[in-house]
């Protein structure tokens, strides 16, 4: 298993032409989280914060409630590494997957925009490149992660991380905290049907 990591100059020419490449939409927080059918979580790439991730899967899984979810595993030939569940579906990039540059390949984003998701959570603290890039290719309306430097327009929603905590299971934990409430207060907003 190995992680995909994209190609440094790849990334630099991307990330000063995000801009231009990828108009942000506007969209509305409430249809979103009560229209969307498909949610996609991507896995972080750092074997260590894939582990704490991993943990706490059940829970951000349990956030989207009455969604279908897929989890993104960031690494090459990972099939196997996380077990199917009963609440979501692994999806792993296979070598043909991805181009030379090791960004997403036009089969694969095809394939992954026919699932049609409506929401992406990235949990990749550092780089995740691959995986916010890849969301944001297929069109996903909300893109959420981790702020950081030129997140935006890869995300549209981003969550502040408190860097002395960076280490720890507690910014998985606090992520989760924070989705929670946030789609909580949503669900409760969304008018219920005549």
């Amino acid at each position: 298993m190995k992680p995909i990591k994209v190609n440094p100059l790849a990334k630099t020419i991307l990330s000063r032409a995000k801009r231009l490449i990828l108009k942000p939409e506007a969209f509305s927080f409430t249809r979103e989280t009560s229209e969307t059918q498909n949610v996609l979580i991507c896995m972080p790439a750092d074997i260590d914060r894939f582990a704490m991730a991993r943990d706490l899967l059940s829970t951000f899984v349990s956030i989207f409630r009455a969604k279908k979810v897929f989890v993104l595993l960031p690494f090459l030939e990972a099939e196997g590494y996380l077990s199917r569940s009963a609440t979501y579906e692994v999806i792993c990039a296979k070598r043909g997957d991805v181009n030379t540059l090791s960004l997403p390949g036009r089969q694969f984003v095809r394939r992954l925009k026919e699932l049609r998701f409506g929401i992406s959570l990235d949990l990749d603290l550092e780089d995740g490149f691959f995986s916010c890039y890849l969301c944001a290719r297929c069109g996903v309306p909300m893109r959420i992660g981790p702020k950081r430097k030129n997140a935006f327009p890869l995300y549209n929603i981003e969550l502040e991380v408190l860097k002395d905590r960076f280490g720890s299971r507690e910014i998985y934990e606090g992520l989760a905290r924070t989705l929670k409430s946030l789609f909580t207060e949503s669900r409760k907003r969304v008018p219920k049907p005549a």
